[in-house]
């Protein structure tokens, strides 16, 4: 007898278990429904508008999901960001504080400005030009959809000059255009001066030696020749002729 009155009760919290459970799934699934963004971030390169549509593109539309899951730091990989928090204003809208992922450059396309991470992903089409970040010349895109890699015409131009723009962060000149040719070949700008690294190759060692040399570069135009390391670091400024 003890033992049915037992498996009764277990029975009736069962039975009001299930409903309950099922209660708090449904209002997860759809109370928690993510309508309002509230968004700040550090180098503000992208509007709430945009971060919205990129969760909504990419099916993050779950308030509580998002949230738990930076609390437990399982967050949700968000291409924009290098890291982010999230909280709480209402059950169907966040706070959004993000480390945005820097652009590393941008192609112009159509009048438009595509500007990529380190991975070549498109990030952003802006309307205006991008202030202090390196124009890409040279690049055919075949194909460009926002949070994919772009697409050119030859594959190993991008790398060669995502390996670049990845690589300049590291120095003290600033880079305003990039030039890449058919044979994958690199040019740099920096101020007045085309630097010509060639292909990648030893393109640490380049890099170094133009560090050392850009202070100087500062007041002269010019076209650098780098395409060949000199183990002393001494390379051929052929200065722009005054007319």
């Amino acid at each position: 007898m003890a033992q049915q009155k037992r498996l009764r009760t277990w029975v009736k919290v069962v039975l009001v278990a299930i409903p309950v459970i099922a209660g708090i799934v449904c209002l997860i699934v759809f109370g928690f429904k993510l309508n309002e963004i509230h968004y700040t971030s550090d180098l503000n390169q992208f509007t709430e508008e945009e971060v919205k549509a990129y969760l909504d593109a990419n099916d993050i539309n779950n308030s509580f999901t998002l949230w738990f899951r930076d609390l437990i730091g399982k967050e949700k990989e968000i291409d924009l960001f290098e890291d982010y928090d999230v909280s709480f204003e209402s059950i169907t809208k966040l706070k959004i504080e993000a480390h945005e992922k820097q652009f590393k450059g941008y192609i112009k396309n159509d009048k438009q400005f595509y500007c990529f991470d380190e991975d070549g992903k498109l990030l952003k089409i802006a309307n205006e030009k991008v202030k202090d970040k390196p124009k890409v010349v040279g690049l055919n895109i075949t194909n460009a959809n926002l949070y994919k890699k772009i697409k050119v015409t030859k594959p190993k131009q991008f790398n060669a000059v995502l390996q670049v723009a990845n690589s300049v962060d590291d120095y003290d000149f600033v880079v305003k255009k990039i030039i890449v040719n058919k044979d994958c070949e690199v040019t740099i700008v920096i101020k007045n001066v085309q630097v010509m690294l060639g292909t990648t190759t030893n393109l640490k060692k380049k890099l170094s030696d133009l560090n050392d040399m850009s202070k100087n570069l500062k007041k002269l135009k010019g076209t650098l020749d780098m395409r060949f390391v000199n183990n002393e670091g001494k390379y051929i400024l052929k200065k722009t002729k005054k007319h």
